[in-house]
């Protein structure tokens, strides 16, 4: 039975800096792990590498991993409304109100029906839908920074 990943922006730039972490998702894809992402993952990846000298570089190695990796990337759907909606009025965690977009990222995961999110992002692995999207049969994937799906993928 196969399972579906979702990785947030960092994990794409950890991938790109460290063959091993690279070599992790392969494994997980070998395993059969589905790779998933989304549109706001990939534009908020553009932007940052924008910023650097090196941005023809590493976009094109960015473009090669979604191409390698068959990555799926989602799209808007009313699931991910309705749950950035519930997002946006949460004001239970402090650490999330201003993270405007790792609660996007999160919130397609979670629509999409993800069994894992990996991020680097302490905040979002604590994190707690808020009860009302908990009643509406939302569920937070399995939220794990790389190092605790490495001892997933690799068990």
């Amino acid at each position: 039975m196969s399972k579906t990943v979702f990785l947030d922006t960092g994990i794409f730039f950890d991938c790109l800096e460290n063959q091993d972490k690279k070599t992790l998702i392969n494994h997980a894809i070998n395993r059969q792990y589905h790779i998933f992402t989304s549109l706001s993952v990939i534009g908020e990846i553009i932007l940052i590498m924008k910023r650097d000298a090196k941005f023809s570089e590493y976009l094109t190695d960015f473009f090669s991993l979604l191409s390698e990796w068959k990555i799926t990337i989602l799209v808007p759907n009313d699931g991910v409304a309705v749950i950035c909606y519930n997002f946006s009025q949460d004001l239970t965690d402090g650490r999330m109100m201003s993270q405007k977009t790792d609660r996007t990222h999160l919130a397609y995961a979670t629509a999409y029906d993800c069994d894992y999110f990996i991020t680097s992002d302490d905040a979002l692995i604590r994190y707690k839908i808020p009860r009302q999207l908990n009643e509406s049969d939302y569920v937070k994937p399995e939220t794990l920074p790389l190092e605790a799906f490495k001892k997933l993928v690799m068990s």
